[in-house]
């Protein structure tokens, strides 16, 4: 219904002081340790919102998680809305027009991406300038929520560049780690891509690939949410997998890298 999205944010609002201004950051998966960095805590879990829509395998890890890091306050999403645990494409939406109407200025998404680009390896932290949409599927697809405006929203800059600049200064020049730059190009999952599939995003463009960040990042822009990717490369596509893409490996490459990459993300929103 057209409300819910007032309806959580007047419920949230009466359980949490939630500060204007805040940044908001979508961890992904495996990326829980980040609450580490977070002081002055305050948690509400997704099953705990009247009428909030909880589907997947670690339904009492998802919560919203109000702090701050450094001068720094911010709304933390521990639990992506994946389509192929059954969300709609107004779950993803409405997720992101939460995060608009509590007062967020900007989101940070972060996530694991597979490289299609050879230039690109695994461990290599990067951001996205631009994307291809094949997961057949949009956000705004039937959106009840229109405060914001005419639903054909404009994608020629999605990502903020201004963000961007600075997410790339910042990474050299506080830790030293070099971000590269490329092309999301994003399938409906979770089976990964096929070696043709994998072979056809890289001749269209594409330098890696993921699940369910494009869409987030087409509501941010409809509801003008300044937006950025800090992705962990954690695998090869199938096009350049010798042994095929293996979720124990993914984990494992996901591991052996968050340690430097969530200091990233750390220093990064620190220095907004």
């Amino acid at each position: 219904m057209s409300n819910y999205v007032d309806t959580v944010v007047e419920f949230i609002n009466k359980k949490v002081n939630v500060k204007l201004h805040s940044t908001a950051l979508i961890l992904g998966s495996g990326f829980s340790s980040f609450l580490d960095f977070i002081e002055e805590k305050e948690e509400l879990n997704f099953r705990d919102i009247p009428n909030f829509k909880v589907l997947g395998e670690d339904v009492k890890e998802n919560k919203f998680v109000f702090g701050r890091i450094g001068n720094k306050d911010v709304i933390l999403v521990l639990g992506r809305i994946h389509f192929n645990f059954g969300y709609e494409n107004s779950d993803i939406a409405n997720l992101i027009f939460i995060l608009k109407e509590l007062g967020c200025d900007n989101l940070i998404i972060s996530a694991s991406l597979g490289s299609i680009n050879p230039k690109i390896k695994v461990g290599d932290i990067v951001t996205c300038v631009d994307h291809i949409n094949f997961s057949g599927r949009n956000p705004l697809y039937k959106c009840e929520y229109t405060k914001y405006g005419n639903l054909f929203a404009d994608m020629l800059t999605p990502y903020n560049t201004q963000m961007i600049d600075r997410l790339i200064s910042v990474a050299r020049s506080e830790l030293g780690i070099k971000v590269k730059k490329g092309v999301l190009i994003e399938f409906n999952g979770p089976s990964v891509e096929t070696v043709s599939e994998s072979r056809f995003s890289k001749l269209i463009g594409a330098d890696f690939t993921g699940f369910n960040v494009v869409n987030e990042v087409i509501a941010s822009k409809y509801c003008s949410l300044p937006v950025i990717v800090v992705g962990l490369i954690t695998n090869y596509g199938s096009y350049f997998a010798e042994n095929g893409v293996k979720h124990a490996d993914i984990v494992h490459n996901r591991s052996y890298a968050s340690n430097y990459y969530l200091k990233l993300l750390k220093t990064y929103i620190e220095n907004l």
